[in-house]
């Protein structure tokens, strides 16, 4: 097979680069002329430099492949207007170059986010056919590059992955957690209970990959790690238990958090300057739940979670404490 991923030099995108290699598929990596590309070095790929946000670039990277991977994104952006020129129109470049340059393709697969559904109860957890709520710039412009996708639906054989929060090596965004509680810090919002979905890169990309091969495949799919989701402590306890540190639980108050959020928005967009916490995010993390089911592509494409919590934090740690990032 031969395999597009755009976005391949990120996180998730080269592990799905070095997913597919080892499966013995011819591999084309879109990459910007600013990527870093230390995870595709000396690796079987073929390198094409374009840019979803310019249709007139994607030519070379779209003709001649069997399935494409579309998992460029944009995560962090000082404004609204970062997210839509990524998420939203570079989809739409995507879409339009697939169907001009290569209309007989066997597969589109779109990584979405669980952002794009929305917040959830946490004794419910969102599934494909519940109405989608994204309270965020990122879930509002993840979710229209969703809709450009599957208005191709009549002309493309294409599918819709919707993953909550990643983690694994090479994440720059749970490492954050890893960092506090090597400190002694385990967090926790508020005075409530918070819950959340997560599931580790490898088994995202397996669940990709599955999605990729099966031509039957249509719609979009949730895909998790297989459990009913974890609180915030949860996930921290087994950071500590894996990094074998113990740390001590702080309580952080909304209302200074709040404020320190619309600080750093303001500064973000001054300065034009990117950051993990600002009002939107602070928007997404004081929901009760970030909660989905993945029953649906489990029943459908057979996909099944392989990495457990214990074992996924572990391998994460290491990694971390080995690139030196810890």
């Amino acid at each position: 097979m031969r395999a597009l991923v755009t976005g391949a030099s990120g996180f998730i995108g080269s592990h799905l680069v070095d997913q597919l290699i080892a499966d013995g598929h011819l591999v084309t990596a879109l990459i910007r002329e600013s990527s870093r590309l230390h995870w595709l070095k000396n690796k079987p790929v073929k390198l094409v430099t374009g840019d979803v946000r310019q249709l007139e670039s994607l030519q070379m990277a779209v003709e001649h492949q069997d399935v494409i991977f579309h998992v460029a994104g944009a995560i962090l952006s000082p404004d609204t207007r970062g997210f839509e020129q990524t998420n939203h129109f570079g989809s739409e470049n995507m879409m339009e170059a697939i169907i001009t340059y290569n209309p007989d393709v066997q597969k589109v697969v779109y990584v979405s986010s669980l952002a794009a559904g929305g917040p959830t109860l946490p004794e419910r957890p969102i599934k494909e056919s519940d109405d989608p709520n994204p309270i965020s710039a990122y879930g509002r412009t993840k979710l229209a590059g969703e809709e450009v996708v599957l208005s191709y639906v009549d002309r493309l054989n294409v599918v819709v992955i919707r993953p909550p929060v990643v983690y694994g090596p090479r994440d720059r965004g749970v490492l954050n957690f890893f960092r506090l509680v090597a400190k002694g810090v385990k967090l926790n919002l508020g005075f409530r209970e918070r819950y959340l979905s997560i599931i580790h890169v490898t088994d995202l990309v397996s669940a990709l990959v599955l999605a990729g091969l099966n031509r039957d495949s249509s719609g979009s799919y949730y895909v998790d790690d297989g459990t009913s989701g974890w609180t915030w402590l949860d996930l921290q306890h087994h950071i500590a238990h894996a990094m074998e540190t113990t740390a001590r639980t702080f309580r952080v108050p909304l209302t200074p958090l709040f404020i320190y959020a619309a600080l750093s928005t303001a500064s973000q967009r001054f300065f034009h300057s990117r950051g993990w916490i600002n009002l939107d995010k602070f928007r997404e993390m004081v929901q009760r739940a970030w909660l989905c089911d993945s029953s649906r592509i489990q029943n459908q494409l057979g996909y099944k979670p392989s990495v457990s919590i214990e074992k996924g934090m572990k391998n994460t740690a290491e990694w971390y404490r080995k690139i030196g990032w810890l």
